[in-house]
């Protein structure tokens, strides 16, 4: 049985998109457990970095050490592109199954 043209290229494009990841990052400011943190008593607080994604349909979020995010926002770059990949080959092994129909 030949191999797809689709799958060759899907197999491709998937070994280029290693780490992918699924989801949003976020950065919002939070208050410290510092009864005299300077920071927070003016209302600026500390920056905190958090992932949110859909495990099983329920939305959880996980907190992110400021040195990985950028790891963390190229593997969700990845992410995005490989799901693009995936439309793209899917789309064109649908029409190498009607050719071969035909």
């Amino acid at each position: 049985m030949e191999e797809s043209e689709a799958k060759k290229k899907l197999l491709a494009g998937v070994a280029d998109l290693w780490p992918a990841a699924k989801g949003s990052v976020r950065e919002y400011q939070q208050k410290c457990t510092k009864k005299d943190c300077p920071r927070c008593q003016s209302g600026e607080g500390h920056p905190v970095w958090q992932l949110t994604y859909y495990d099983n349909g329920k939305q959880r979020s996980k907190h992110i050490p400021r040195p990985l995010i950028g790891e963390v926002k190229q593997a969700l770059e990845n992410g995005r592109k490989l799901e693009a990949l995936l439309v793209q080959v899917g789309l064109e092994y649908i029409e190498e199954l009607k050719a071969k129909r035909d």
